[in-house]
């Protein structure tokens, strides 16, 4: 049975990528739903879910099991913290080889798709974790309206939005943007593991013929696809912490880290997947900005005019009131503390958990970039799920006004 037709402006989730770092967001899930979700009277506060690289993971988890979204989050709980490291992160020596020998100038011998890790075990959780072939059951029932997937085109730099959507939905208007490409699809677990597929990390993943890797190397917070829907509330969850002044010896001491190959490493990822929210809100309070002057200078029906003499082709200009929770701690320092503890050591050992061990003690700096986005460890995880969980708690009337029907009806601003 279907729950009642969703209000007339939408809500949209819009998740972040960061490989291992991404179990922060079922810290902020598991508030939206147990807490936002009963205060505003809707179980599942979102119609719209969009996902990049682990973020579309999560994405996906939760339309598949949309009709129930407090076991949706606690079954994401689940299977982040009873993770063991080597269960998702062991080398490829093929993949490791073939690296070096490029490096060298050598030709690779056999096909090489740009990951260190074996794919098998990164499959095999989301299958067993993320029953798939029930988001098209729940899109069809009415508990979401759409869900996207942002992947990288291999071949073009292209990024993919695959789009599975509601029973009688049409396509939205798509700008022009050469480097975006809408496709409509009934989302499987190829779609989650390309746009997951870190470079460097894991190998690129075939869809239809053709290679993909992680979105997050266009599109790392996928506004885009959430705004294209018809969002009018938007709310972004990232585990990157914002930057803030350090202290003079933290900065001496990342300078004696940079030689370091883990440092680099880990900086190249994170350049990789640069992260452009604060680029993103700052187009959407422009947006809101000349909506607002516009109806204040030529009246209410000021957007109304502007979209029709912009056209069917394009997609409407509307207001978005938009809210974004990001880790308030930085998450490369808490990996290098907890490979460093005692607790981590007393994990069962292997190689996997002494390279990590070897990484973190390599390093001079407080923070490790590279082994937060390794760290697949149930213990890590469920530190970064209470960070989540406490960073949403502490906006929860914010969080409240945000998705409440009241302030989502048309015409109202932030």
């Amino acid at each position: 049975m279907g729950r009642s037709p969703p209000p007339p402006c939408s809500a949209a989730l819009v998740l972040a990528g960061g490989a291992a770092r991404g179990a922060y967001e079922v810290g902020v899930l598991e508030h939206l739903v147990k807490r936002v979700a009963p205060a505003i009277g809707r179980a599942l506060p979102f119609d719209i879910l969009s996902g990049t690289s682990v973020g579309a993971v999560h994405a996906c988890a939760l339309a598949a099991i949309a009709d129930a979204p407090i076991t949706a989050v606690a079954r994401m709980e689940k299977m982040w913290c009873e993770l063991r490291l080597g269960d998702l992160v062991r080398i490829d020596p093929r993949e490791v080889l073939g690296a070096v020998r490029g490096l060298l100038g050598h030709a690779p011998r056999g096909a090489r798709r740009g990951g260190i890790l074996h794919p098998e075990p990164v499959e095999r959780w989301l299958s067993e974790a993320v029953p798939f072939e029930r988001i098209g059951r729940n899109l069809g029932e009415g508990f979401l309206q759409a869900v996207t997937v942002s992947a990288t085109h291999v071949a073009s730099g292209r990024t993919v939005v695959f789009l599975d959507r509601a029973p009688g939905r049409s396509l939205p208007p798509w700008s022009r943007d050469p480097t975006t490409e809408l496709r409509p699809t009934c989302l499987r677990r190829e779609h989650a593991m390309a746009s997951a597929a870190v470079p460097l990390l894991l190998p690129a993943v075939t869809i239809d013929g053709e290679l993909y890797c992680d979105g997050g190397l266009r599109q790392l917070v996928p506004f885009s696809p959430a705004i294209h829907l018809g969002a009018r509330a938007l709310l972004a969850v990232s585990p990157r912490a914002l930057p803030r002044a350090e202290p003079f010896a933290k900065e001496q001491a990342r300078e004696r880290a940079y030689a370091s190959p883990t440092y680099l490493a880990g900086k190249a990822i994170d350049a990789l997947l640069l992260d452009r929210i604060d680029e993103d809100v700052h187009h959407l309070d422009q947006m809101n900005a000349v909506l607002r002057a516009g109806e204040r200078r030529w009246g209410d029906g000021f957007a109304a005019d502007l979209n029709a003499a912009l056209g069917a082709s394009h997609h409407a200009l509307h207001p978005v009131r938009a809210a974004v929770i990001r880790a308030s701690a930085d998450i490369g320092e808490l990996a290098a503390s907890f490979v460093r503890s005692r607790r981590f050591r007393h994990r069962t050992d292997g190689a996997s958990q002494r390279l990590l061990r070897w990484m973190a003690d390599a390093e001079e700096s407080r923070e490790t970039d590279l082994l937060s986005y390794l760290l697949f460890d149930g213990g890590f995880a469920a530190e970064l799920i209470a960070l989540g969980r406490a960073d949403a708690a502490a906006r929860h009337a914010e969080l409240c006004a945000l998705l409440a029907d009241e302030p989502r009806q048309a015409g109202a601003f932030a």
